[in-house]
């Protein structure tokens, strides 16, 4: 989101709302003198009952919800731009400002996905109640918008498909090209496996135990000195206590390339989850070979085989990573190929160029969005 504030700022006058959530401080340090106007929303206090009585999918804070609506009663913007549905609930319903949704991965993948790996009867329960108001929120309480933004061609074509007569544009997930770069110093010392990602997200819990528990043994059996390295903010239990012999489980850390350059091998072994993830595309900026999931690979136009090594179960997993771990030469092939595509294909100002005559077509002669 960063990138695309700064992208939009540079173009228009923007003001930010957003929820002042943890990282705040860092936010407002990155963006500042970028936008016309930030404002960081301590959440409400918000009742039993209250969440109780949640039907929708989405929790709405009241605190946000009032300085959205103040904002927009206020000022005369010229549009408005929702980062996820999840914003949705927070526009008033009479609103007349075009709104431009970014839904980062569209549709009920995700949680049909969790829903069919998913293990446990409670979990399962959870899962498909969810789905279920996912579901009822997409049908019934989408707003009109100018604009849909999707992040690969394969969303574009089911949102096409199930909402017809919106506009629809693909705005792909990126990385910066110039702040990853690879590092193709020769790496000494143990080798080392690493997967990275939010560790309190869902799909990247089940991806990290996957990783532990159903491939690395294999990998350690055959190079006993590989190390499994689980970096990124937000462990749980559930992740921390894979931590053991050859297995480190690191928390959030100040800068990721420093781990990037480290690692020998990338694996991502996603089965759960949608959209395009952008920790693959910084692994491939700082020129690591990668494997990963036929999803896991979702929504990123690399080549299996050329620019990526794709394993969709655990005894194609082992056999991949092990190769890699022996053979330097097709490390350092796969890791060009893959630095080679997202030069080509998303680093960020590429990706988000599309968004300039959007917003210039949306304000006319207006130059404020929010």
């Amino acid at each position: 989101m960063l990138h695309m504030v700064r992208f939009l700022a540079e173009r228009f006058e923007v003001d930010l709302v957003a929820p002042a959530i943890d990282g705040v401080e860092e936010t407002e340090r990155l963006l500042k003198g970028v936008c016309a106007d930030m404002e960081f929303v301590p959440p409400a206090p918000t009742s039993w009952l209250r969440r109780a009585g949640q039907l929708g999918p989405y929790g709405t804070d009241l605190a946000l919800q009032e300085a959205v609506h103040r904002r927009l009663a206020s000022k005369q913007y010229g549009a408005a731009q929702l980062e996820k549905p999840a914003m949705i609930p927070y526009l008033p319903i009479d609103t007349r400002v075009p709104i431009v949704l970014d839904v980062w991965a569209y549709g009920l993948a995700g949680p049909l996905r969790a829903l069919r790996h998913g293990t446990g009867v409670l979990r399962r329960a959870r899962t498909f109640i969810q789905l279920c108001r996912y579901g009822l929120f997409d049908m019934f309480c989408w707003p009109k918008t100018a604009c849909v933004l999707v992040v690969s061609e394969e969303d574009r074509v089911r949102c096409e498909r199930s909402r017809p007569g919106r506009r629809v544009l693909v705005i792909p997930n990126g990385v910066d090209c110039a702040a990853v770069r690879p590092d193709w110093s020769d790496r000494r010392g143990s080798p080392i496996v690493l997967f990275t990602g939010d560790l309190g997200f869902e799909p990247n819990i089940d991806a990290a135990r996957y990783l532990a528990a159903q491939v690395f043994p294999a990998v350690k059996r055959h190079r006993p000195d590989t190390q499994l390295r689980l970096v990124g903010r937000n462990p749980g239990a559930r992740v921390r206590e894979l931590a053991g012999e050859r297995v480190i489980v690191i928390g959030d850390v100040p800068d990721m390339v420093l781990h990037l350059h480290a690692a020998t091998v990338y694996a991502a072994p996603h089965f759960t989850g949608a959209g395009t993830r952008t920790k693959l595309l910084e692994a491939m900026a700082a020129g690591l070979p990668i494997v990963t999931t036929t999803i896991g690979l979702q929504g990123i136009e690399a080549v299996p085989g050329r620019d990526i090594i794709v394993a969709d179960d655990a005894d194609a997993m082992i056999a991949a990573v092990c190769g890699l771990l022996d053979d330097s030469s097709e490390r350092r092939r796969l890791g060009i190929a893959a630095r080679r595509l997202v030069e080509a294909r998303y680093d960020w100002p590429r990706c988000l160029a599309p968004l300039d005559p959007l917003y210039r077509r949306l304000l006319e002669s207006k130059a404020t969005a929010c």
